[in-house]
């Protein structure tokens, strides 16, 4: 993906334009952002502007032999490393980034603003601990050490950089003394999990989160959806592109609507509606009910927001959902809220640790009865 094609984030797009038309690219750069931030494919478009052959006022072209191939991730100039895990009958220490090439490159394609969880997922890994080893930065250092075959730079991106661990000192050298040729962007994100000896020796670039108005954009162009869908979607996804292509590719979101049927069951405790909501949303799977749920706390911020200001025009809401919130006033105060927003935090992090569904959503009816009673 291009730098000019990736949603928002224009000023740090305008930034990379500018360093490498004044030819003062640094040696080392740590991207450093929030999951589904779009980090990678920056990298990449970063690296596809270095290598382009034929630069336009735009950016790079896309269609030279250098734009190509980096897209594609077979530039010979351009490395990657990323956590990776034992693949078949070779050592786990003897296992990097080359030998799953042809499953990053997939990956990539279908998972364009995945996460580290989506790779090992894709790799059919997930119950799996990945690392970057130190063969793997052997081969960094030996990768960077060659000449350029037939671009202008020798390009090493490392994705999940803190997962070099104790191993990134032996990268030290590299970044302390690189070739003039040489650049290495590395990719995390959370930049304090870096090793200090390498992140005080990188330019930080800190990537945010795309803006309301680049979001909307990508999610009309990415799905059919209604306006007040999409406004929702873009609310709800909070800059995260990952997270938007993740609830995007349901029909219909309705989350506004079933959080207020579910309050309305949990104040009325009928046994009937509470089993026919439980085997409904437990058989949508933990993914489905972790997006509702996340869904719930983005809701509950935006309604405690308003309790303390009573101006619903700030709130990141759509106009069906401030409607409701202010409705809610007459039975939830600020105490109530907090207590529900602290189930629904304790609910997402038990399901994660694999908790039976239909115990914990009843068990959660019950709760929220109590305190809305």
């Amino acid at each position: 993906m291009l730098l000019q094609d990736i949603p928002g984030r224009e000023d740090v797009k305008a930034y990379l334009h500018k360093i490498v038309a004044e030819d003062r690219v640094p040696h080392a750069i740590l991207l450093s952002g929030g999951e589904g931030y779009g980090k990678l494919q920056i990298a990449l478009g970063f690296s596809a502007l270095l290598q382009c052959q034929d630069r336009q006022p735009t950016g790079a072209c896309g269609v030279c032999g250098s734009c190509s191939k980096t897209l594609q991730l077979i530039h010979p100039d351009l490395h990657l490393a990323f956590p990776v895990v034992k693949k078949d009958k070779l050592k786990r220490e003897d296992t990097t980034a080359k030998d799953f090439m042809a499953e990053f490159r997939s990956f990539v394609v279908e998972h364009p603003y995945g996460d580290l969880n989506d790779w090992l997922t894709h790799l059919n890994a997930s119950d799996k601990q990945a690392n970057i080893n130190k063969t793997e930065c052997s081969k960094i250092l030996k990768n960077l050490g060659l000449k350029t075959y037939e671009g202008r730079y020798k390009i090493q991106i490392i994705w999940y950089a803190d997962y070099l661990e104790k191993e990134g000192n032996r990268l030290l050298k590299l970044i302390e003394e690189p070739s003039d040729d040489t650049i290495i962007i590395m990719i995390t994100n959370n930049s304090t999990r870096v090793l200090n000896t390498l992140r005080s020796r990188c330019q930080i670039i800190s990537i945010p989160p795309t803006e309301d108005a680049a979001m909307l954009e990508f999610i009309a162009e990415s799905y059919s959806l209604s306006e007040e869908d999409r406004q929702e979607l873009a609310f709800l996804s909070s800059g995260n592109l990952r997270k938007a292509q993740l609830l995007g590719q349901r029909q219909e979101l309705n989350y506004s609507e079933e959080l207020l049927n579910w309050l309305r069951l949990a104040y009325k405790v009928n046994a009937q509606q509470m089993v026919a909501f439980t085997n409904d949303m437990a058989g949508r799977g933990k993914q489905e009910i972790v997006n509702f749920l996340e869904y719930g706390l983005h809701y509950f911020r935006e309604y405690l927001l308003y309790l303390n200001t009573g101006e619903p025009d700030k709130l990141r809401l759509t106009s069906t959902e401030k409607k409701v919130a202010m409705e809610m006033t007459k039975i939830i105060d600020h105490s109530k809220t907090e207590q529900i927003r602290d189930l629904f935090e304790l609910s997402i992090k038990q399901i994660k640790r694999n908790v039976a569904l239909k115990a914990l959503l009843m068990t959660r009816t019950l709760q929220i009865n109590s305190i809305l009673r």
